[in-house]
């Protein structure tokens, strides 16, 4: 870092005299002023587990949403937990305990402790932990009541001293290189060539678990997350930073989260999955700058970043902090972070949120969001979104709005996070969220709805949030208007249909927008009974909403689409008879290419750290030691908070994976897909377990249900609908989860809950048990009983793409 020493004493108090004039002008006539984040005051609360530290709570100002609030899980022993607490500068006048359903409809007990002390120990009454539970631990601070949640569940039968204990050993064994203790030997490597530290799991190899040469050492505390406990297995996250040898610099720190899912089989311990990813802090006063570029080192290949129309400026997310580099000045800013580099308080390290960059002008000046929980600073112990504005010229932060919301930071960024815009120019606000597009004008503080009642598939926006298309005058599959929204100018075009027909969002290639026509009389359903939209037609439309490229066919319809990197996959169908059945996909490219930029986002490679990135200049950089900046908030006496109406996601799937939430699906089988693939968890918005990856016996033979199964198969070879037949005889929350494998249906087997398995129209199956190879069917026309291997099953389904329903267990 470049140190200027001046050591003319005039000069300095000509320095001072200029700052403080320059302040009573800059404030003059106004109460706003600037401040720093400022350090987190809320108490911490974490638990004793076999003798581990476990499950750090963030503190809540308000009461949550309890469905969406299941990020740990806290092992009860003997109908005792020990909790502790940790105040700092707080009073606690009292500690209130409470038991809940998973889905905090009804309340179980309830426990008070008065003028508690660090430690407490907490007593549930016999039989109410029967099931997995959620408590609400709230905490009267200074004559104001802070919550704080975690499921709960009797762990008698949990193996957690031997799952706490493995997962112990194998995080430092790794770290420190230790043979023959098992680490390699617990791995299941691909055979694929690993090139970068970034992200290593159960299929990479020793060497790069163990952290290759980089001589790892911990600091500060480690925070550990139990987030899934069940009799079959737990997983655990474990959250810390790590100081590694360097090569530009002699060491680099970095945040790691480490991930394991372990089980104890009759003494042996077994891992079932692992998974680490490490993001090095970007630290200005270290070498950051080379003549090639920035140098981000080991981190998330697909960097978020914003480049200046002039290419001399460039913003851009790094660990979960915001940057700044002005190449003209030579300065780097750090323009938003929740880490405090001068503390080694724990609460910094809650990473719930997410930055997200919005925009950046002309002038180099940059929107973003903050989505999440908030660990310090004006909004402290709130989860919600909050929209900034960087001035570079003033280098100071203004927040434009806050929205609050009762739900969970994971759930918020999910639902919210990723639909929300700001103009600066034209100080308009646009949010989305649960179906309803807002629009607020900051100026006027005033709110209109443009649209209500939006399910998934009814919007789309682009890659960089600017541009919004939704169906505005009807259902999913009776619209015939398309409005396609500018969000930054505010203007709007429309794309409509003929009579008789609907139309459908698919998407945007940068400024291109691709959309979907279907005639109404060829709505139909697969095999499952699921409503088929078939697109006869798919446009690419331009800005000036002309028509730059179409797909049609006369042998097939589109069901669906996907774009990545300015392709289009298509998502296609043939009808037979009067089922739709699916084909392979086809693609489309859009004619616009991407604007090109004197500054993008490079790999290379070194000896040490292996696969880095870099922000690369075309020019290159000639001066390597910027000047660091951090700039001032801009406080209001009344910052601008916008309530928002948050409804119910009743059609919603949570899937939870590697200690985090990977995504929310509005159908079932995309949600089991994702969680097979991350070795996670599907929920629904009523916090029952949809599906669970690994949570099922070996072996399993469905009893008793012989007048369910008869029923069944009498509505099924009668013509009714597997979805119907279903509902009609197991229950009302159907699943369709056609795509998936019949290994992956096994769970619900496993549940006592009957699967149908569609072999063709008109003709399926009806899986009722499986062991570790076969799995055991009636088949419904005959009614006999047999016997195949889980890949038989497979191919007897693919030709209606492995169509399953089954029901919620």
């Amino acid at each position: 870092m470049k140190k200027h020493l001046i050591n003319a004493g005039i000069l300095t108090a000509v320095f001072i005299a200029a700052v403080i004039l320059f302040s009573y002008l800059t404030n003059r006539g106004n109460n706003n002023m600037t401040a720093d984040l400022g350090g987190a005051t809320l108490p911490s609360v974490s638990f004793s587990c076999e003798g581990y530290e476990v499950n750090y709570l963030n503190g809540y100002k308000k009461e949550m949403d309890l469905s969406t609030m299941r990020d740990s899980i806290t092992p009860v022993s003997g109908n005792k937990l020990e909790m502790h607490i940790e105040s700092y500068e707080s009073r606690i006048q009292s500690a209130n305990c409470a038991v809940y359903t998973l889905d905090g409809k009804e309340k179980l007990g309830k426990n008070t402790y008065n003028d508690p002390e660090k430690t407490v120990t907490i007593e549930f009454e016999d039989g109410i932990l029967s099931e997995e539970r959620l408590m609400i631990l709230t905490l009267s601070v200074d004559d104001r009541e802070i919550y704080y949640y975690t499921r709960v569940a009797d762990s008698a039968d949990f193996s957690m001293s031997a799952c706490l204990e493995y997962v112990y050993n194998y995080h430092n064994n790794a770290m420190g290189k230790v043979e023959n203790v098992g680490v390699g030997a617990a791995l299941e490597p691909s055979g694929e060539a690993v090139t970068s530290f970034y992200h290593v799991n159960i299929n990479s190899d020793y060497d790069h678990v163990s952290w290759g040469g980089l001589e790892p050492a911990v600091e500060g505390t480690e925070r550990w997350k139990i987030v899934e406990a069940n009799e079959t297995y737990t997983s655990v996250l474990l959250e810390y930073e790590v100081r590694c040898k360097g090569e530009e610099n002699e060491t680099d720190l970095y945040t790691v989260d480490e991930f394991f899912r372990v089980r104890n089989v009759a003494g042996t311990m077994y891992l079932l999955n692992y998974d680490r990813t490490m993001d090095q802090i970007f630290n200005p006063e270290q070498t950051v700058l080379s003549e090639n570029g920035i140098l981000l080192g080991i981190t998330d290949p697909d960097v978020q970043y914003l480049v200046s129309n002039d290419g001399v400026r460039t913003a851009f997310i790094q660990a979960n902090e915001l940057w700044y580099y002005n190449q003209d000045s030579d300065e780097m800013s750090l323009l938003f972070s929740f880490m405090d580099s001068e503390s080694a308080d724990i609460r910094n390290l809650t990473d719930e949120h997410e930055i997200n960059l919005l925009s950046m002008d002309k002038s180099g000046n940059v929107t973003f969001a903050v989505c999440g929980y908030m660990n310090r600073g004006s909004h402290e112990g709130e989860v919600g979104t909050a929209v900034y504005f960087y001035d570079s010229e003033k280098n100071s932060i203004d927040e434009k709005a806050f929205i609050p919301s009762t739900k969970s930071a994971a759930v918020t960024a999910q639902e919210s996070g990723n639909m929300v815009y700001y103009s600066v120019a034209r100080e308009m606000l646009y949010v989305l969220t649960g179906g309803t597009l807002y629009e607020t004008d900051m100026e006027k503080k005033e709110t209109a709805t443009l649209v209500e009642n939006l399910t998934d598939r009814q919007y789309v926006t682009s890659e960089d949030g600017h541009l919004l298309a939704y169906q505005s005058n009807g259902t999913l599959e009776q619209a015939t208007e398309i409005v396609v929204k500018d969000l930054e100018s505010g203007k709007d075009r429309t794309v409509e249909c003929q009579e008789g027909e609907c139309i459908l969002p698919l998407g945007f290639v940068n400024e291109d927008f691709v959309c979907g026509t279907a005639r109404t009389s060829d709505i139909g359903q697969n095999v499952s009974g699921e409503t088929m939209i078939p697109m006869y037609k798919v446009e690419i439309r331009d800005s000036d909403n002309e028509v730059v490229k179409t797909y049609e066919s006369d042998s097939d319809f589109v069901s669906g689409a996907e774009i990545s990197d300015g392709m289009i996959n298509l998502e296609r169908v043939v009808k037979n008879g009067n089922i739709y059945t699916g084909i392979a996909s086809s693609q489309i490219t859009s004619n616009e290419e991407r604007k090109e930029s004197n500054i993008s986002l490079e790999s290379y490679v070194t000896e040490l750290k292996e696969t880095q990135m870099r922000l690369t200049f075309v020019d290159g950089i000639s001066d390597l030691e910027p000047k660091v900046l951090k700039p001032k908030q801009v406080l209001y006496e009344q910052p601008t908070e916008i309530e928002f109406e948050e409804k119910e996601s009743r059609d919603a799937y949570y899937v939870y994976g590697t200690g985090c939430l990977q995504g929310v699906y509005g159908s079932a089988n995309d949600a089991v897909l994702k969680a097979d693939e991350v070795s996670g968890v599907v929920i629904s918005a009523g916090q029952s377990y949809v599906w669970e990856r690994g949570n099922r016996s070996l072996n399993y033979l469905t009893t008793g249900k012989d007048d369910v199964i008869n029923t069944l198969r009498e509505l099924l070879n009668g013509g009714t609908g597997a979805m119907d037949a279903v509902r009609q005889t197991i229950g009302e929350n159907v699943l369709d989860l056609s795509g998936c494998t019949t290994e992956e249906m096994l769970y619900f087997v496993s549940r006592g809950i009957p699967v149908v398995g569609m072999t063709g129209e008109g003709s399926s199956v009806i899986l009722i048990g499986y062991d570790q190879t076969y799995v055991t069917y009636i088949d419904t026309a005959s009614g006999s009983r047999s016997a195949i291997s889980y890949e038989q099953m497979d191919a007897a389904l693919a030709g209606t793409g492995r169509a399953f329903v089954s029901c919620i267990p």
